[in-house]
């Protein structure tokens, strides 16, 4: 009996000492002494104004969460994190993005959600594994072309920044399920949106006065819900949509 109780009691002892997660940290200097154990480091709301040089040498990091700090920058030694399949750095002070961010080549989960991002480095195409990003609420006027490469892309998040078109490479995100862009300036529309079969969401409320959807939307089939604002130029055809699961919601 003995040889049962005490490994169950180291087991639970071990639990008790490390945490629920034995793999997850919220210190630098912890996450450290546990190098090969440590998958996440959570540092939200550490008054952080940039990422400590230390986190670089955490190699087996799978997931890196600053939210809520005063970061204004991400080092190019984000490269050397090439485990990281979720880096949420949102509600900083983030102005770019490095091109190295491009070497993270198994990240699934991108969140940059209220920051100060003008631009985007045309490496972020290289994130072929990313299933969700999360730009919204960010000063971004345009997208690069390589946006198109995100061909594992779900999620996509770009409402309320300054974007005054979309480039044609965001109808190859066929994968693409969700798809917020309102509270933009948008000039016009790319038919290639009509590429977009996975699409069954659609945000475009307040991201263009007088803004002509195309035709072209009729051409997915899934799509169950559109938002647009009371100025905007509906196709007929999405009028009389097939779907009976489909709504143009007036925001």
């Amino acid at each position: 009996m003995k040889k049962i109780i005490i490994p169950v009691f180291a087991a639970v002892v071990a639990l008790i000492f490390y945490g629920c997660n034995p793999t997850r940290f919220v210190s630098v200097d912890k996450a450290m002494a546990h190098k090969s154990r440590a998958k996440i480091l959570d540092l939200s709301r550490d008054g952080l104004t940039e990422i400590p040089v230390e986190v670089f040498e955490l190699t087996n990091l799978e997931e890196l969460i600053l939210f809520k700090n005063e970061i204004k920058s991400i080092p190019p030694e984000i490269k050397n994190l090439k485990k990281l399949k979720r880096l949420a750095i949102s509600r900083n002070d983030v102005e770019s993005l490095p091109p190295e961010i491009g070497e993270l080549e198994n990240l699934e989960n991108l969140s940059l959600y209220f920051n100060n991002l003008k631009t985007l480095p045309d490496e972020i195409g290289n994130l072929k594994k990313l299933e969700e990003l999360k730009l919204d609420y960010n000063e971004l006027t345009e997208l690069p072309s390589t946006i198109g490469n995100l061909v594992s892309l779900e999620y996509l998040y770009l409402g309320h920044n300054q974007l005054t078109y979309l480039p044609p490479e965001i109808g190859n995100l066929e994968n693409l399920g969700l798809f917020y862009v309102g509270k933009n300036s948008l000039e016009s529309l790319p038919v290639e949106l009509g590429n977009l079969v996975s699409l069954s969401e659609l945000d475009l409320a307040t991201s263009g006065v007088m803004l002509t959807l195309p035709e072209s939307l009729c051409n997915i089939i899934g799509l169950q819900l559109l938002s647009v604002d009371k100025t905007a130029i509906v196709p007929y055809c999405l009028q009389g949509s097939r779907n009976p699961r489909f709504q143009i919601i007036i925001k």
